[in-house]
């Protein structure tokens, strides 16, 4: 791999990546897959793959390993995640620059997008005329999109139907939930200055959603510093984990409908 020294990137950018890219990306806790997981190896070489001069070999590589009997879930929660966290790794050892860890961002991106469709074909699709559908939005003014992204595609890959955009503003948002019946509104925040305006806008859209009854998820690295931060919000419940987001919001309205059924 070749690796190029910028030592003028300057703090800026430096916490941006920090603060609104890497903690994005998912923890990676113990799991058991079907299929053989991706190892720490596996990672860094998508990684070297990403930031190298030429990309052709990232999307070449990684169906490699599919073909030779790796599971892609585990490539989604864990390889893809950990070779992102190597971009900072490298980037603040000066071994790549911030165009490169851009890069290797978008790259990673891409190689989600190209797997798209054997990613969400895997899962357990929802019977025609039953799926759920989610609002998947990051806060306004925020830049991260990658975790995002692999939360749309896990909520797809079980039978949503999804509507995100990494570039809704918050009258996007409210446009969006007036228009489209939403079961789900997912939110993410990322540090402590987003809570009053993002309070603020639950109150709207829960005001301006079609659906009475829309549950609200947040997540994020905010999340994680802060156990109150749903109740602050004013929202139903958080998740940290992609794998297990769709899971939980299937329980919520399940919960708010049985009362209905009931009746």
């Amino acid at each position: 791999m070749e690796l190029s020294i910028n030592s003028d990137i300057n703090r800026p950018l430096h916490q941006a990546l920090v603060t609104h890219v890497i903690p994005q990306l998912l923890d990676t806790t113990s799991r058991v897959y079907e299929k053989i997981p991706f190892s720490s190896i596996h990672s860094e070489e998508l990684g070297k793959a990403c930031v190298a001069a030429d990309g052709s070999q990232v999307e070449v590589y990684v169906k490699s390993m599919l073909m030779q009997g790796h599971d892609i879930e585990s490539l989604y929660l864990d390889a893809i995640p950990q070779a992102a966290r190597l971009f900072h790794d490298w980037w603040a050892a000066d071994d790549i620059d911030f165009i490169q860890v851009t890069q290797g961002i978008f790259r990673l991106e891409q190689l989600i997008y190209g797997l798209s469709t054997d990613f969400v074909m895997g899962g357990s699709q929802q019977t025609p005329g039953s799926q759920p559908n989610a609002l998947l939005v990051k806060s306004p003014g925020s830049h991260h999109s990658l975790g995002l992204l692999i939360l749309s595609q896990y909520f797809r890959r079980y039978g949503w139907q999804v509507f995100s955009a990494n570039q809704f503003t918050a009258d996007d948002m409210l446009v969006a939930v007036r228009s489209e019946w939403v079961d789900l509104i997912g939110l993410s925040l990322s540090e402590d200055k987003q809570i009053p305006e993002m309070k603020k806008l639950i109150a709207r859209l829960r005001q301006r959603c079609s659906n009475p009854h829309v549950q609200i998820m947040v997540g994020g690295p905010l999340l994680r510093s802060r156990e109150d931060l749903v109740e602050i919000l004013g929202a139903d419940f958080g998740c940290l984990h992609a794998d297990q987001a769709q899971f939980q919001a299937i329980r919520h309205i399940q919960k708010i409908n049985l009362p209905q059924l009931s009746g």
